[in-house]
């Protein structure tokens, strides 16, 4: 189901393969594969590279380019946040498609899980 393969993108920890703690990579190894099936299961036409940056809202338009390939988040609130590159970053029109094809044959209350805007 689309709305699921949605809440544990979201949810997924995209960094776990930077702990020092074995269980941890572990755990994150397993959801990660289980995303990747899914992915696979549900035909999706959106690499997981473009989900990831769909789950952590990275849109273009909503950051601003301060340095060369330096990209901070309108408004740049703190000195000590570090920047994103411009790969880090998806257009808010493809963001927009991601959304739409995961809400696709969701309910109310499903998408309420994850859309913040429901």
């Amino acid at each position: 189901m689309r709305s699921e393969f949605a809440k544990k993108l979201k949810k997924h920890d995209w960094y776990y393969a930077y702990s020092d703690d074995h269980r941890y990579w572990t755990s994150g190894r397993s959801q990660r594969k289980q995303l990747e099936n899914m992915h696979k299961e549900l035909d999706c036409p959106f690499s997981m590279s473009d989900l990831s940056k769909w789950a952590h809202k990275m849109v273009l338009e909503d950051f601003e380019e301060m340095e060369p390939e330096c990209w901070y988040r309108k408004p740049k609130r703190f000195n000590s946040i570090a920047p994103a590159k411009r790969d880090d970053l998806i257009a808010r029109e493809d963001y927009d498609k991601i959304t739409s094809w995961l809400a696709l044959g969701s309910t109310a209350d499903e998408l309420s899980e994850w859309v913040p805007w429901v």
